[in-house]
């Protein structure tokens, strides 16, 4: 018995000192972390002579103080390597805006910076200033009790000061929409600065529209009401069309979810073009799923140079008419690339100039087998297209962080000998782009550009490239060129402009405004584009729209505005223009909010040569009458 005792009480002897040793050591751990005994302060002549010296531990700074910030909700994101964001401006990560300076931002659009992916309010980059129409103004900022300062005689406000990072195009994590309704741009993120400093990070962006057309029956039978209701709403413009307004956005639900510190940053956005639950029937190809993910890496962070790389699937998007989005069309001006690769940009300050290069070059992974039948749930795939891939470079140039110079090309070729037929030649699209924009502190920001577009052969070109939001060759063959007859040749002349003004930061100046109060938000913008084809019934035909817009809110939780349209489909029929005439009320819950609610009314005058697009997949179908009124209730919100 005696050594069967022994074996059974060994084990336990040796587990009671090592609890014995843990508990010692923790003592002691205590005993080293608990606050040091100081001696009581000393008074008389005695005490003026002793300097005052800090401990070591105060010298230091608190390496878990990135973990507290994480924490209490304040994680800032990883920076964005794309131009400010990384297509409509490229990718780029923006420097993060102190509170102060973030606070005293004008306030026409309060939340401006669009989201990164990578991160953070990338989309401000393009401009390389915080411009001042539409504002990026961080709800934490809001909070700031200092007192405002008069500015510089030179008239730039606190938030055109801001030494926002120069950009090409928009952050790829940037929703894709256009600007809310009110002149707000959604902004969230901020980036990490320090390599150890691993965070994780969770965006997202929600816009929820009810959209119904109201139009009446030509005979009501039995039973049936004279006034009829239609969801989605028959009216010109899809998004794939000249026509888009953008008045009447689809769903998009955007969520972004990114890991890494200051060096890289790894970036997953999960989005959709709708609401299953609100559907009448499901569309699959409207659940996107991972729509993006790509790596940012910041391959230098210095006080003159800055390189970034982004690498994996992701869009980038150029000629941005917004100061920190794609303006109120949503569309670029110049072009949309989607695909996997990587785009590479570098910036250089000299002082007063500011320089941005940028070059990338991305393809696509798949092509649809030819011989498959187009359907619903595969988004009817084209097998007549090729995989497709894009070499683009760009420069710009910024004087001051108010005047920017910017210069693009882009190339989208297909050489696949999969694509249709063995005869098929091989298309190339290339774009020529040349944009100003000018951030005028004060008197607003202006913007505008010049693509000009020069399709060859281009039938197989797939969607890696968009041009005005048409998918690739077959895009452009629809909807300027002709059809099938062009051959996927033909050319676009485009130009595009944008004006933004706030009135309450025109009028406040010297002082700075931080959007907290009353504000009147004005828009002007407008878009030509003449079309080259060989299909002589389209040759020659100049598009042009343009519009008006005006938001007052007079309260933290109100505001109303009216905006006008004007589109001609062709400037020389004019029965085939047709003019928009909007007013909307929209409630939030403060003036910095990130959630509002907007009720729209439109009354849509159409000429009698009006089409509208109709089916599955929709095309144009002339029996169809526009629908002559719409209503909408949308709500957004972004975190």
């Amino acid at each position: 018995m005696q050594p069967t005792l022994r074996r059974h009480y060994a084990p336990m002897n040796a587990r009671l000192a090592i609890s014995a040793a843990l508990l010692a050591a923790a003592a002691s751990r205590t005993a080293l972390s608990a606050p040091e005994q100081t001696a009581p302060p000393a008074t008389g002549p005695a005490a003026a002579e002793t300097p005052a010296t800090a401990s070591p531990s105060e010298a230091k700074p608190d390496k878990s103080s990135a973990a507290a910030n994480t924490a209490s909700g304040t994680a800032p994101t990883a920076p964005s390597a794309a131009t400010a964001p990384p297509a409509a401006a490229t990718t780029t990560s923006p420097e993060p805006v102190p509170p102060s300076e973030a606070a005293s931002t004008p306030a026409s659009n309060v939340n401006a910076t669009a989201t990164a992916a990578p991160a953070s309010a990338a989309t401000a980059a393009s401009t390389g200033t915080t411009p001042s129409t539409t504002v990026a103004v961080d709800a934490t900022a809001a909070s700031s009790t200092k007192e405002p300062a008069k500015l510089e005689k030179s008239g730039t406000s606190l938030a055109d000061r801001n030494d926002a990072e120069l950009a090409m195009g928009l952050s790829p994590g940037a929703p894709q929409t256009a600007m809310l309704p009110g002149g707000i741009t959604p902004s969230f993120g901020a980036a990490s600065t320090a390599a150890e400093d691993w965070r994780f990070d969770f965006h997202g962006f929600l816009l929820l529209p009810l959209r119904v057309g109201i139009a009446t029956r030509d005979k009501a039978y039995v039973g049936q009401k004279k006034i009829v209701l239609h969801g989605p709403p028959r009216i010109p413009g899809d998004l794939e069309t000249f026509e888009y307004t953008a008045l009447y956005q689809s769903p998009w639900t955007q969520l972004n979810f990114s890991y890494g510190n200051s060096f890289v940053t790894a970036t997953v956005i999960v989005a959709a073009r709708s609401v299953s639950e609100a559907n009448g029937f499901f569309n699959p190809p409207d659940q996107l799923g991972i729509n993006d993910a790509f790596m940012t890496f910041a391959l230098a962070k210095q006080k003159k140079l800055d390189i970034s790389l982004d690498v994996g699937g992701f869009a980038n998007r150029y000629g941005m008419m917004g100061e920190y989005d794609l303006g109120r069309y949503g569309t670029p001006v110049i072009a949309r690339l989607g695909g996997m690769g990587a785009t590479a940009t570098a910036r250089f300050d000299t002082g007063r100039l500011r320089y941005i290069a940028e070059a990338g070059f991305m393809g696509q992974l798949t092509k649809a087998p030819v011989g498959v039948e187009p359907a619903g749930w595969n988004g009817f795939a084209d097998g007549n297209t090729g995989t497709s891939f894009a070499a683009h470079v760009h420069g710009g140039i910024e004087l001051d962080r108010k005047i920017m110079l910017g210069l693009h090309f882009i190339d989208a070729f297909v050489q696949d000998d999969r694509a249709a037929t063995t005869t098929q030649p091989d298309g190339d699209i290339a774009v020529y782009g040349s944009e100003l924009r000018f951030s005028m502190g004060r008197f607003g920001h202006f913007y505008t550009a010049l693509a000009h577009t020069r399709a060859d052969e281009a039938r197989g070109v797939s969607s890696v490239i968009r041009v005005l939001n048409a998918p690739g060759g077959p895009g452009l063959m629809e909807q300027y060129f002709g059809g099938t007859e062009s051959g996927g040749t033909g050319k676009l002349t485009t130009v595009g402009a944008e004006y933004n003004l706030s009135l309450g930061n025109l009028l406040r100046y010297p002082y700075p405004f931080d959007g907290r109060g009353p504000d009147v938000v004005l828009g002007a913008f407008g878009m030509f584009t003449h079309v080259n084809t060989p299909v002589a019934a389209y040759n020659g035909v100049n598009k042009l729209k343009y519009g008006l817009e005006g938001t007052y809110a007079p309260l933290s939780w109100f505001a109303f505005g009216g905006r006008y349209d004007r589109v001609h489909s062709d400037t020389e029929d004019a029965s085939q223009i047709h003019s928009i005439a909007t007013g909307r009320v929209i409630f939030r819950s403060d003036y910095q909010s990130r959630d509002q609610v907007a009720l729209q009314y439109s009354h849509y005058f159409n000429g009698s040569g009006v089409v509208v697009r109709e089916g599955y997949p929709p095309v144009p179908d002339p029996t169809v009458e526009p629908d002559a009124n719409v209503v909408s209730l949308t709500a957004s919100m972004w975190w």
